[in-house]
């Protein structure tokens, strides 16, 4: 835009300057001629008065010799012609017509090289001379080439000003709406924190102003959905306490410490839940190590897969790789991607976890099932009955943590699950 409001300025000065300076031009040059002309004439009438001003008995001829004695004043070349045909002074080119100016009459006519100035002489007995001065076209001509030059110089200066003004007053509209497209681009990609300066003209402060509106209207909209989700979250304790305490109830001791192991798994679900959804937007709580909280979560459903008779595969570097996510939240991942496993593939089915090292680290759940089908990374798909959302908070946790979620064909046969995370 603001190579364009630049471009426009040019065009338009440009326009504006050659539009006086096309006839300033042919002005400078009519100016110069009828400048030379001018003192020509001046000359020839000074000289037709000293003619004049003789007395009849006098030498005109004489008198002109004694005050132009070279045959040039000023620098230009001047005569005297009589109607007997002597001509003193600076000769005159034979056949040029003197007839108008014998005739009474101040002439201007073109000849080679440039124009003859003629003013008739009239003496008081009747008797007419005719002066004569030539003005070469090199005097017409003096000083237009350094005018002209000076005005075009004074154009070009006065559409660079004209374009760097324009370039200035753009920038204070474009720097703004710059701003303002950095800012959006940053609160679609979910920093609700992304504001900007109003500034630039009212028209511009003014949007500004309303996506600053909108923003914290935004930002006052989803903590306000976070907290509603956060407080029934805690709804939930009320049941679970009520689960407990039927719990205590149950009489065989081992189906009672089950049920009791349970009910806490779900409580410090129900407790992570609502401290993700208090704490702030895109921020991942402290950080973990990855091979470690793979190994404990492998431990943890190894007795369910083994009631499943499913083979676990668990591939770990002896590394100790640091990662910027959580041990709740890294927990909360591994946990949703091995429940698919459960969900999704008949009991008998292997699995294997691994983690591989390299510039970032990678951990991938992958099972010999039947495999997920097409878009099964989108928040809310499932193709067997859940809620779709496990997938779609590994992925969101991988970005966090300035890494990725990728879907392909597992080795066992079905699919894989493959989580980069950015290393500490």
């Amino acid at each position: 835009m603001r190579r364009r409001l630049n471009l426009l300025s040019l065009a338009v000065t440009s326009m504006m300057a050659a539009a006086f300076l096309i006839p300033l031009l042919g002005l400078v040059s009519d100016i110069a001629r009828d400048r030379a002309l001018d003192a020509a004439e001046r000359d020839a009438q000074l000289v037709a008065q000293l003619v004049t001003a003789t007395g009849s008995s006098a030498d005109p001829y004489g008198a002109f010799t004694t005050f132009a004695p070279s045959g040039a004043i000023n620098g230009r070349a001047i005569s005297l012609a009589g109607a007997d045909g002597i001509v003193v002074g600076a000769p005159i080119p034979a056949g040029e017509n003197l007839e108008p100016a014998f005739a009474g009459a101040a002439t201007s006519t073109a000849v080679d090289g440039g124009r003859a100035v003629t003013v008739p002489a009239i003496r008081s007995g009747g008797e007419i001379f005719v002066v004569r001065v030539f003005v070469t076209d090199g005097e017409m001509s003096a000083g237009v080439g350094t005018a002209r030059s000076i005005l075009i110089a004074l154009s070009v200066v006065l559409v660079a000003i004209a374009v760097v003004i324009t370039d200035r007053l753009a920038r204070a509209i474009v720097e703004p709406v710059k701003e303002l497209s950095r800012a959006s681009a940053r609160l679609g990609e979910g920093d609700l924190a992304a504001r900007v300066a109003p500034d630039g003209p009212p028209e511009i402060r003014e949007v500004g102003q309303q996506f600053n509106r909108l923003a914290g209207e935004v930002a006052a909209l989803l903590q306000g959905e976070r907290e509603a989700a956060a407080d029934l979250s805690h709804r939930l304790r009320t049941p679970l306490t009520a689960a407990r305490l039927d719990a205590e109830r149950i009489g065989d001791a081992e189906a009672r410490e089950n049920m009791m192991a349970d009910l806490d798994a779900i409580e410090r679900s129900v407790d992570h839940a609502i401290g993700l959804l208090r704490r702030p937007e895109n921020a991942l709580a402290s950080s973990s190590v990855l091979e470690d909280v793979a190994a404990a979560r492998a431990a943890f459903w190894e007795p369910l897969a083994a009631e499943q008779s499913r083979q676990l595969l668990l591939e770990l570097p002896s590394s100790k790789t640091e990662i910027a996510v959580g041990g709740d939240d890294l927990v909360a991942v591994i946990d949703a991607l091995i429940g698919n496993v459960f969900t999704h593939t008949p009991e008998g089915v292997a699995f294997r976890i691994s983690v591989a090292i390299g510039d970032t680290a990678s951990l991938t759940v992958e099972d010999g099932g039947p495999g997920f089908p097409a878009a099964m990374d989108a928040r809310g798909a499932s193709a067997g009955g859940s809620t779709g959302l496990g997938l779609d908070i590994a992925r969101r946790t991988a970005e966090l943590a300035g890494g990725r979620m990728q879907i392909a064909e597992s080795a066992l046969g079905g699919a894989a699950l493959t989580l980069t995370f950015a290393r500490k």
